[in-house]
């Protein structure tokens, strides 16, 4: 009976779907839309030295993989290399034979590293004629005057390594192994001559090292200034 009534008013009204067709027919009007598809993260080219990892949250990235580079100047060409270690080994060759040649103690650590330095950077302040003589010479005043109140010890070292800084840089020479000539002095206690032997002779041979190597080694400039 039912059914027949529904095909009379479909007959009667062929614009209105049957109960059946509008069962089927009707849309879901309460889904709701699908979330949207989660992409995997992946590392991005050139990123994956990083320390931190990355996720994705709501579609917003959480982290990202970043890349770590070195704060580090850029490595010096070959040449430059080879340069600078043939110079440094001439320098110290020279130091060491005189050391031999006079019996002088030359071939103490301060001066070593001044060669190394002038060989190394001859363009630097800290490697210029002016910073290598009134840094040790200061540096061995103090000292001496340092071991000549409170004797030689570690303690005296360490304060007359500290007490140098000041006049390196009053006198506007400053030269880092100045620091080690007088911390050698303040464990030492040597007699006042030293400032002539060896402080002024090696830091006289270091230098003329220097100049001449800046005269044979091409682009080797040397010193960049005086006084």
């Amino acid at each position: 009976m039912s059914d027949r009534l529904s095909k009379r008013r479909h007959a009667d009204h062929p614009a209105l779907p049957s109960r059946h067709d509008r069962f089927h027919d009707r849309p879901v009007r309460d889904a709701q839309p699908s979330a949207p598809h989660e992409e995997p993260l992946r590392a991005v080219p050139g990123e994956g030295r990083g320390v931190a990892g990355a996720s994705r949250t709501g579609g917003v990235r959480a982290g990202v993989l970043r890349g770590w580079t070195s704060q580090a100047p850029a490595r010096a060409p070959l040449p430059n290399v080879v340069k600078a270690t043939g110079a440094a080994l001439a320098a110290l060759l020279v130091l060491a034979g005189v050391t031999g040649l006079s019996g002088l103690a030359l071939f103490a650590l301060p001066f070593v590293a001044s060669a190394a330095i002038v060989a190394l950077v001859p363009a630097a302040p800290f490697a210029q004629p002016r910073s290598i003589v009134l840094g040790h010479v200061s540096a061995t005043v103090v000292a001496l005057a340092v071991t000549a109140v409170a004797g030689p010890s570690i303690w005296a070292a360490a304060v007359a390594a500290a007490l140098t800084t000041a006049p390196m840089l009053l006198l506007r020479a400053p030269h880092p192994p100045a620091a080690a000539t007088a911390a050698l002095i303040g464990l030492t206690a040597p007699a006042p001559w030293y400032l002539l032997t060896p402080v002024v002779t090696a830091s006289a041979i270091v230098i003329a090292s220097g100049v001449l190597l800046g005269r044979l080694l091409p682009g080797h400039r040397y010193p960049a200034y005086w006084l």
